[in-house]
């Protein structure tokens, strides 16, 4: 009988998400690590992790850490561009339903939060975008970002006069700078390059949606269970989308096509009158 129980977690993982999996309760350990040639780096965490016979191993990336001793082993084989990693990680774990992301900032996360945004001083609504991506074809074009924030804060938008919160990721303020820019200095809060993952999250949790690229950034907002849009051109939407009731998937049509293109630039898969529209019937089908 283990109802009630705490079971003991050790995590593996690069330095990005490290401080998110250490905020989960139950995670006693997290190791992270930088890559290396010829996946010298598993060896490192071999080392850092020490010898341990497990209950039970997943291996999200069948790794040479998967064939340590254990109990149980959940070794990944392989993608399925049929199904959603959500489910296709389920079935790993042998789960018959989709488990959802999940982040919870802690109660000392979620204050902090709150003291940056000023939310005891400023009521207005945060409308969160992230215009970067880790590819330059996955970036929605910066033109549209600005029309999109101007028109969903407007005073007949969505969220009339909220303040627009920038994210990304440290090394992408060149592609996100242009929005900042753009928008009224007393309404934008950037935050460009100026967060850990699990400050990100924490921020995030506050706002009233998010608009973003195919990003971790998107899946961020998923996890901690705000309203997300996701915007995707080349990639994978059904395998990578945002997931869940509470998000929507706005593919460029013909799908599978660049969306980086300037509203001016001739063929835009994802033209900004169409994303305003599905972002606002969305937001008004979910209350």
């Amino acid at each position: 009988m283990i109802a009630n129980r705490t079971i003991p977690v050790t995590v593996v993982c690069g330095h990005i998400p490290k401080d998110i999996f250490e905020a989960i309760p139950g995670v006693e350990k997290v190791v992270a690590i930088k890559k290396k040639r010829y996946s010298l780096h598993w060896l490192v965490a071999a080392y850092n992790i020490g010898p341990h016979f497990w209950h039970r191993i997943v291996d999200f990336r069948s790794s040479l850490l998967g064939i340590f001793p254990a109990r149980h082993h959940a070794m990944w084989k392989g993608g399925n561009d049929h199904i959603h990693k959500a489910v296709a990680n389920a079935k790993l774990i042998g789960v018959d339903h989709p488990i959802p992301p999940l982040i919870k900032p802690t109660e000392a996360q979620s204050r902090w939060a709150e003291e940056l945004l000023g939310l005891a001083q400023d009521t207005r609504p945060i409308l969160a975008l992230a215009p970067t991506a880790n590819f330059h074809l996955k970036q929605w074009h910066y033109e549209n970002y600005l029309g999109l924030a101007k028109a969903l804060t407007a005073e007949d938008g969505i969220l009339p006069g909220a303040r627009i919160a920038i994210f990304g990721a440290p090394g992408e303020e060149a592609q996100a700078l242009p929005v900042v820019e753009g928008l009224p200095e007393d309404q934008v809060i950037n935050l460009v390059g100026k967060t850990s993952p699990m400050e990100a999250a924490s921020i995030l949790s506050k706002a009233n949606l998010f608009v973003g690229n195919d990003s971790g950034l998107m899946h961020t907002a998923v996890a901690v269970q705000i309203p997300t849009v996701g915007l995707f051109g080349i990639g994978k939407p059904l395998v990578y989308g945002p997931w869940g009731d509470n998000s929507l998937c706005i593919k460029g049509s013909p799908a599978e096509e660049p969306i980086h293109l300037a509203p001016q630039e001739g063929h835009n898969v994802l033209p900004l009158n169409r994303v305003i529209r599905e972002i606002e019937e969305f937001m008004g089908s979910i209350g």
